[in-house]
């Protein structure tokens, strides 16, 4: 079974290399199930395990004409698997301790300049909270553009994506902020 499953590998492989895209289309059919199961399985998480698969197959894409049969090619997109997963849980780490570090910049810088505006602690710690209560994606998009007090294009350009996006984050986040901290959002926000 092993031996024929190579053959047709191989057969699909120069099928593709001659320009026939659908033998890729094959191969994603056979192949992603092991590949997304092996994906959750180190990356720990599910959140992202599509977004993984997909750039697992298109690497697998750019790469395929370059493929040798030295293995086969479950063993071929199982190697791509465990790097673009190694290369995953590398960038969550940085961006986990990226906005760990603005909160905690953020808190400081915050904390001084309540201080200045006679903003008590109950208070301050009160809306740090709620801003530690979003989403990630509403939480980055408030403290790099409130905290950081940077501009759109550069706030787009740092979460890769559009301005429009990045709107629509703000607008929700400061939603959920008006909800969440209620009467102060008429005193203070």
């Amino acid at each position: 079974m092993v031996m024929a499953e190579t053959i047709d590998d191989e057969r699909l492989v120069e099928q593709f290399n001659r320009g026939d895209e659908s033998a890729f289309d094959r191969i994603v059919e056979h192949y992603s199930s092991d590949v997304a199961a092996l994906a959750s399985r180190l990356l720990g998480w599910s959140g992202e395990v599509e977004d993984v698969t997909q750039d697992i197959f298109l690497a697998a894409f750019l790469g395929l004409k370059k493929f040798r049969c030295d293995c086969s090619l479950r063993t071929w997109l199982f190697t791509i698997t465990v790097n673009k997963c190694r290369s995953y849980r590398y960038k969550r780490m940085l961006r986990k301790r990226r906005i760990s570090e603005v909160v905690d910049k953020a808190t400081e810088a915050s904390a001084g300049t309540a201080d200045k505006a006679s903003m008590d602690n109950e208070t301050f710690d009160r809306i740090r909270r709620a801003i530690q209560a979003l989403p990630a994606k509403y939480r980055e998009a408030v403290v790099l553009r409130y905290l950081q007090e940077l501009p759109a294009e550069q706030i787009s350009r740092i979460l890769g994506i559009s301005k429009n996006a990045l709107q629509v984050r703000l607008n929700r986040a400061r939603a959920r902020l008006r909800d969440d901290l209620g009467e102060l959002t008429k005193e203070k926000l």
